[in-house]
This record gives structure tokens, C-alpha cells and sequence, in this order.
């Protein structure tokens, strides 16, 4: 069996702490592909969260392990249980390097399911590159609509697209 990825919507920002995608999600996909080409900032990590109809959720129900694996020294593994993001799906401490980060979501809109994901990506250091493995789970069962990425650093260039993954 093989995918099609359908594009749902693609956003682009400079200049600021978090950008949201709403209404991506519903119920014409179960799996979703997020795709992040473009990810610039001055120092820090970018993270994630999901939206319901009444904004961004942000309880602590997340949970994710994040396998760290450096070009420039020692693995590590990171690791949250009750978080209120999933963490770290880019990093850079290089200003106008870039970085990319590929997500797959699983269930975001269904009401009776816990939403999962899991991430890759590599990033920019001035050390070497920091390329990350993650999975994550929101222990929320409710319908989710869109997806929000945040850091502590002013995010100064991002462009995200989300695209459908049907079956064919």
C-alpha cells in the first residue's frame, strides 16, 4: 500500500514567539505529515503544542522522549511525563542557518483517542550539527484542529506545511 500526501495549508513567520496552523485537522485524515523546511532563531529549542477549538492546549498531558544524537559529542536522551509541550523539535544556536523537522501526527481529531507523534530533525550549532528522534503522546482524549510551535527565542523565520496522509 502506498501514501499521497495532500497539502492542507502552509504558514510562514518571521519575527516571533510562537505561529499556529488552525484548522488543519478534521475528519478527512487520521495521519497528518507536518513538514518545517525553514527553522531560524537565535539561540534555543523549538517545541510544539496541539489546538482545540478553544485555543492552544496546554495542560500537562504531554508526554515524549526525545533521543539527542550529536555530531559533536556525547548521545542523550531526554525525557517528559505531564509536560505542557512536546519538546524539542529544533534547535539552533546560529542565526540564519536553518534547520528542518519532519512530524507525523496519528488521531489529532478524533474525540476518543490520545493524539501520538513522532519527529526527526536535524538543526544548526556552532559546534556541529544536533540531530533529534522523538515520540510523543497527549494524554488528552478531544478533538484537535490545529498545531502551535513555540520557543524561548524569537523564532525569526518559519515555514511550515501540513499535508493529509491518505491511504491508496
Amino acid at each position: 500500500m502506498s501514501t499521497i500526501l495532500e497539502l492542507i495549508d502552509t504558514k510562514t513567520a518571521t519575527s516571533v514567539s510562537n505561529v499556529s496552523i488552525t484548522n488543519c485537522f478534521s475528519v478527512d485524515y487520521d495521519a497528518y505529515k507536518v513538514i518545517l523546511d525553514t527553522i531560524d532563531f537565535a539561540s534555543g529549542d523549538l517545541k510544539f503544542r496541539l489546538m482545540n477549538a478553544s485555543g492552544v492546549v496546554s495542560s500537562s498531558h504531554y508526554d515524549d522522549a526525545v533521543s539527542l544524537m550529536r555530531s559533536y559529542g556525547v548521545f542523550g536522551e531526554n525525557q517528559t511525563v505531564g509536560g505542557t509541550e512536546f519538546g524539542s523539535i529544533g534547535f539552533s544556536d546560529l542565526s540564519n542557518k536553518g534547520g528542518a523537522t519532519v512530524i507525523d501526527i496519528y488521531n489529532p481529531f478524533s474525540s476518543s483517542l490520545y493524539t501520538a507523534a513522532n519527529w526527526q530533525n536535524a538543526g544548526v550549532s556552532s559546534i556541529g550539527t544536533p540531530v533529534r528522534k522523538g515520540l510523543g503522546l497527549l494524554r488528552v482524549a478531544e478533538s484537535h484542529t490545529g498545531i502551535n510551535f513555540l520557543s524561548s527565542a524569537t523564532i525569526l523565520n518559519v515555514r511550515a506545511r501540513v499535508y493529509g496522509v491518505k491511504a491508496t
